[in-house]
């Protein structure tokens, strides 16, 4: 009877191109593969959104949320480790209408990038509003940061109040989006993969896979959840700069 030996494949031993590209996929699907597994369930889980204030101010139409419950333990814990966080609000006010589908009338996106400075020790956010930068923080304590992000100080201005239809009914829904693991986390590590090597240019093949594997992981992390506030009308709001 012929012995039989076991079958070993050398990748090293591919021609050229085609080595380098299946090296390049394996060491990424092992360090996305490892990245998946050590966030799982770093979520927001028991995050909650709230409207804490309502009404008229200088002939605009305003509004103030707080967010409860955004900065987990295992949120921090993925913060303190070098990677960075990200927190998104959309803010929209709906026209309620009896007889036909409601009627959005605006729309504010307010988003949130944190990271963390190991060396110096101190915690650096960057905030947006649609999808222009706005403003930016630096501390040292994460206190001063989740309160800016979860707390704005100032009340959201949504719409000049003459655009709006005083008999008509509105409400706002509100939703938020916080990524543990965001497409900049992962692009960093393929740059960490690929470091050292001579070849500059990436395969369609390469370059493929990395954005099927980069959209699937980053979505994983990535939770969403939303509140819609109770109908109001324009005459029936208070006016702060009474």
């Amino acid at each position: 009877m012929r012995r039989q030996y076991p079958v070993k494949f050398n990748f090293h031993a591919l021609p050229g191109r085609l080595g380098r590209d299946v090296n390049i996929l394996l060491l990424m699907i092992v360090g996305l593969f490892c990245l998946s597994v050590y966030v799982n369930g770093a979520h927001a889980d028991d995050a909650s959104i709230e409207i804490i204030g309502n009404g008229l101010l200088g002939g605009n139409l305003v509004m103030q949320f707080q967010a409860e419950e955004v900065f987990t333990e295992k949120v921090i814990r993925f913060l303190t480790r070098g990677f960075t966080v990200r927190i998104e609000y959309t803010v929209e006010l709906w026209r309620s209408r009896k007889w036909w589908f409601d009627h959005l009338d605006s729309q504010h996106n307010i988003r949130y990038q944190i990271d963390f400075q190991p060396l110096e020790k101190r915690y650096i956010c960057r905030a947006s509003r649609q999808r222009q930068a706005v403003a930016s923080r630096v501390e040292r304590k994460l206190g001063s940061i989740i309160q800016w992000t979860t707390q704005p100080e100032l009340p959201l201005i949504i719409t000049p109040a003459a655009r709006l239809d005083s008999k008509s009914s509105y409400y706002y829904d509100v939703t938020i989006s916080v990524a543990t693991l965001t497409a900049k986390n992962i692009s960093d590590l393929r740059r960490w993969i690929e470091y050292g090597s001579e070849e500059k240019e990436t395969s369609t093949l390469t370059e493929t896979s990395f954005k099927l594997a980069k959209d699937a992981i980053s979505a994983s992390h990535r939770k969403r959840l939303s509140m819609q506030s109770e109908k109001f009308r324009l005459r029936d709001l208070p006016r702060f700069d009474n």
